[in-house]
């Protein structure tokens, strides 16, 4: 499974139905990819694509809400639609003797196969709209079983010897019947065409930026060119912020932060080299746009260093009689944040999760006035269960067990064993940096205070070392071992001569006497 439709594989969210079985269609065009127009339902909104997707160049899902529905008949999950474009593969085109590797995914099958996986079946199910220049063919796909149902799909290609563009729907089985026509309609009216370049939008962009003072406009270039309607972008020195909110206050406010952010990130952890990157924040309108896009149910916002995104969407409150509040979303912004700068100050090397998360955790409590950080204070998610999990006083209406993780144990846990227990070890990682950072017993102890500042330049200096050692191999897997004897050697120098089990004494009585606020 791919993208959101993973995510969502195993949370069934009782929603209310959108489209009746004959719906309005929405014509779009997309000359570039050689689509010359495409009638969507209009209930379905659109949704970017990740960056780098190889397949998938049109993704929709069906709105959850739609002041003209009329349709009272209860949704669990809201079908999905995809357009995929995929090259077809011949040694002409780049294989052969002496030319590129024979791609995984060459056909609408493969793509099933491949992307979607051993649990989906594809069946022939008959012959699409004549043309002269493209077979059409139309597919039945049965998924996997998930709570009493069984996911389905269904599958129109237009192939031509260039290329095969398909429609790809899912939704779940008892919706089956009334996407399928929906899904086919979409298909019988699919008109194609070459792709062309659009050298109007990229000399529209390239005008926008000539006397702007703005780094990596390759970058920000492509990534305004992959807008798709309603999404726009603001451009900050070192941030491309791309949004689905009229939220103006909020996208100010955003853009602000991140640059005060990076400026208090960089006086604590002062980069491996040159470091000028610039990178996506994208900010989603709402936590169902979120997990459309990708986002985890459990999650509130991530940093994903392969596309170089930060993603986190607006979760404003609104009571009646308060002013909105805003608040987790800069929480969410703050942690995620840290993780994207971190991920340029040590040359792509990301830290333990203690210090990797917990640090993200601290920056949370950061306090911006005047566009500089002027105070971190605790973070409201982590330090009343923290506070909880030493002392064995949970607040009302919650019962937390008396537990913790020995530091021992917790500074070289894995990020696999740190999300394991995710809530109470973020929750103390938290409060491990919080400690090391504030702490007057940690500040009065010159060893102790040395832990922190330790640990970041010794994997800074390390990881380099290790690397050249190396011959400083290329790719993710080839770095891996440098980077987990660097982490080890950052370990090792941090804690040498510390005794763990009174700086986890001192810690204990630190967290007991926390000014926690009360979980709202």
């Amino acid at each position: 499974m791919t993208g959101s439709f993973r995510a969502l594989a195993a949370v069934l969210v009782l929603s209310v139905s959108t489209a009746p079985a004959v719906a309005q269609l929405k014509q779009e065009k997309h000359p570039q990819l050689g689509i010359a127009s495409i009638e969507r339902p209009r209930t379905f909104d659109p949704v970017p694509t990740q960056p780098g997707e190889e397949w998938v160049q049109l993704f929709y899902k069906e709105r959850t809400a739609d002041p003209k529905r009329r349709s009272e008949t209860p949704r669990r999950w809201y079908p999905e639609l995809r357009v995929l474009v995929i090259p077809t593969w011949s040694p002409t085109t780049g294989g052969g003797e002496g030319g590129r590797k024979k791609p995984d995914i060459t056909s609408f099958a493969t793509y099933v196969e491949k992307q979607l996986g051993k649990d989906w079946r594809l069946e022939r199910e008959g012959e699409g709209k004549r043309s002269k220049d493209y077979e059409t063919t139309t597919y039945e796909l049965t998924g996997p079983a998930v709570q009493n149902t069984k996911w389905k799909g269904y599958g129109y290609t237009w192939e031509s010897p260039g290329r095969t563009v398909a429609v790809l729907g899912q939704c779940l089985e008892e919706d089956y019947e009334e996407m399928a026509k929906l899904w086919k309609s979409v298909g019988d009216k699919l008109k194609l065409t070459e792709p062309t370049e659009d050298e109007h939008a990229e000399k529209k962009w390239e005008r926008f930026y000539r006397h702007k003072d703005l780094s990596h406009l390759d970058y920000r270039i492509a990534v305004r060119e992959a807008l798709v309607s309603p999404w726009e972008a603001e451009d900050t020195d070192n941030f491309i912020v791309v949004y689905n909110t009229k939220d103006q206050p909020l996208l100010r406010k955003v853009m602000r932060d991140i640059e005060a952010l990076r400026l208090a990130y960089m006086e604590i952890f002062p980069p491996a080299g040159e470091f000028d990157a610039v990178s996506t924040v994208r900010i989603c309108k709402d936590k169902e746009e979120y997990m459309a896009y990708g986002g985890s149910a459990r999650s509130a916002g991530y940093w994903n260093f392969v596309t170089e995104e930060l993603v986190l969407y607006d979760a404003q409150q609104l009571e009646r009689g308060k002013r909105p509040d805003d608040s987790d979303t800069f929480i969410v912004l703050y942690h995620e944040a840290f993780h994207q700068y971190i991920h340029y100050s040590t040359g792509e090397l990301p830290p333990h999760s203690w210090f990797n998360e917990g640090y993200g955790d601290f920056f949370s409590g950061a306090e911006l006035k005047g566009g500089k950080v002027t105070k971190i204070g605790v973070n409201p998610w982590r330090a009343w269960y923290v506070k909880a999990a030493v002392t064995g006083e949970s607040p009302p209406g919650y019962s937390i067990q008396q537990s913790w993780v020995p530091w021992k144990d917790m500074i070289a846990y894995s990020q696999g064993q740190y999300y394991a227990n995710g809530g109470p070890n973020y929750a103390q990682g938290w409060s491990m940096i919080y400690f090391l950072r504030t702490a007057p017993a940690v500040q009065e102890n010159e060893r102790w205070a040395a832990i922190l500042p330790l640990y970041f330049e010794t994997l800074k200096t390390s990881y380099q070392a290790e690397l050249e050692e190396r011959g400083n191999p290329q790719g993710r897997l080839a770095r891996a071992p440098a980077g987990e004897a660097a982490r080890k050697k950052a370990l090792e120098v941090a804690f040498e001569g510390v005794d763990l089990d009174e700086l986890e004494e001192a810690w204990v009585e630190f967290v007991s006497e926390l000014d926690a606020p009360q979980r709202k």
